[in-house]
């Protein structure tokens, strides 16, 4: 980007942020009420509430991170200008509206990667380019030069009998990642004397290329990547009809660092009854992650806007989080609720969370564990929609690895919604949701084009006022929450 170029766009995100906050009126004002929402008083506020955070409200938020990104290097990750400029983005229209931010400082460790470069017969492999697994061993820092050894044509690497026969020892083993997991994979593959893994996830979509993470750093021993499918099925045919050599270098090193979390709660509201609505405002370094998870992140945010003017007379309290580091697997929401003691935890009633909200090929997903105070938020969900006739299935809320299971495993009940990821639509979903069958929910999922083009705008439109819906219905009654977790307890 030409420094003259980049001048323009950060003095449009400064114009930006200015008037973001003048619409947002000065505080304790009643600018926050979109047009038409009658004022407070004993109508519902879960309808208030859905009718304030529109789809089109939504994405103005959207637009703001989306510049943000264009003048942050393209994405809004953790470790990144980016995310601290969101953060800053999002704290100036919460002060703005009257609300007491807090930045929550947090610890943690990251993986920084100097290198990752890969080439075949001397050619750069760079349109996707190799992806570090985070955590994972890195090689020499002049790299490893070796052949490619593929298993057997409908082998896994999940055993060593798939090498049979193969000369592994010394070699760079290229495969698919396969269900027993690409840990075991790799450590069969070091086991045979590989060098080095080079993985690729198979897709509809095979042109992107997914990072992967060493969630037990003790079981990698060998270096670790990924590449795309294209890359990786081609690499696989030339081995197989002739010798391929690749130049691997993978440099990267764990260092402790810090993050924030963003965090405002109602001045009102039973401090017993806390209410949390929450989303990660992190992007991967690889994209400027509007859909995941800017969409929810921004449905926060038109919420807790939303909210303002009534925030002294709500009767539930209701906090507002934005996490850091949730593509790190979890750090910022993990780390407040280890803060939280044992009666603070106890304070919060149900916890609210989304993911990709705006699929491009979406489905809608209500997280349903089938039982207790969380089985109730799903009925919230679920009645919300059947209200509407907008199509959902239920789903467990493990079926999305995000900041809710922090929540989960201590007990709390949690509730939300995802629009679908790396998953891939069948027949019977298109017939339900419409879309394309075959297709990822989300081809953009973790990719460069997680962009302002990537929402569907009819399905933000239609699950942000969901999630502020029932953000309303439980700031007004939490009671069969409560007593549904007590029964299941």
């Amino acid at each position: 980007m030409h420094s003259s170029t980049a001048s323009r766009r950060l003095a449009g995100l400064a114009s930006l942020l200015l008037l973001a906050a003048s619409l947002v009126g000065p505080p304790g004002s009643a600018a926050q009420a979109a047009p038409g929402i009658a004022p407070p008083g004993n109508q519902a506020l879960a309808d208030r509430l859905a009718a304030a955070v529109t789809g089109d409200a939504v994405y103005r938020h959207l637009a703001a991170l989306q510049l943000i990104a264009d003048v942050s290097g393209g994405n809004r990750a953790w470790d990144r200008v980016g995310f601290t400029r969101s953060a800053d983005y999002v704290s100036s229209l919460l002060t703005a509206a009257g609300y007491r931010v807090v930045k929550q400082t947090v610890p943690y460790t990251n993986f920084e990667i100097s290198t990752e470069r890969l080439t075949v017969t001397g050619a750069a492999v760079n349109s996707p380019p190799v992806l570090m697994t985070r955590f994972a061993p890195s090689t020499p820092a002049g790299g490893i030069d070796a052949p490619v050894v593929s298993p057997a044509v409908g082998r896994t690497g999940c055993d060593a009998s798939d090498y049979a026969g193969l000369p592994v020892a010394g070699s760079v083993v290229v495969l698919a990642r396969a269900a027993c997991g690409y840990s075991l994979q790799q450590r069969i593959a070091a086991g045979l004397g590989a060098r080095a893994v080079l993985l690729y996830y198979d897709t509809p979509s095979p042109e992107n290329s997914y990072r992967f993470f060493a969630f037990n750093p003790a079981d990698f021993t060998i270096p670790v990547a990924s590449v795309s499918q294209r890359d990786g099925e081609e690499l696989v045919r030339a081995s197989r009809v002739g010798t391929v050599r690749v130049h691997l270098t993978l440099v990267g090193r764990s260092v402790a660092r810090t993050t924030v979390n963003v965090l405002a709660e109602t001045a009102g509201g039973d401090p017993n009854n806390v209410v949390l609505l929450g989303a990660h405002l992190d992007s991967v370094p690889e994209g400027p992650g509007i859909n995941d998870n800017g969409s929810t992140a921004a449905t926060v945010l038109q919420a807790a806007l939303a909210l303002a003017g009534q925030q002294h007379s709500v009767q539930n309290k209701v906090r507002f989080a934005w996490w850091g580091a949730e593509e790190m697997i979890d750090v910022g929401s993990g780390y407040y609720v280890s803060t939280l003691s044992a009666k603070e935890r106890q304070r919060i009633a149900a916890v609210l969370n989304g993911e990709l909200i705006a699929a491009p090929n979406d489905a809608r997903f209500v997280w349903d564990p089938g039982t207790g105070g969380s089985h109730v938020i799903a009925d919230l969900f679920g009645g919300y929609f059947d209200r509407r006739g907008l199509p959902y299935q239920r789903t467990g809320p493990e079926s999305v690895g995000s900041d809710h299971l922090m929540f989960q495993d201590v007990g709390i009940p949690v509730g939300g919604l995802d629009g679908g990821n790396l998953g891939v639509k069948t027949p019977a979903q298109q017939a339900l949701f419409g879309g394309t069958a075959g297709q990822m929910f989300d081809h953009c999922y973790h990719q460069t084009c997680d962009s302002l083009t990537n929402i569907n705008r009819k399905a933000l439109g239609a699950n942000a006022p969901a999630l502020a819906w029932v953000l309303g219905r439980l700031a007004s009654d939490v009671r069969d929450v409560r007593a549904a977790s007590t029964t299941a307890g």
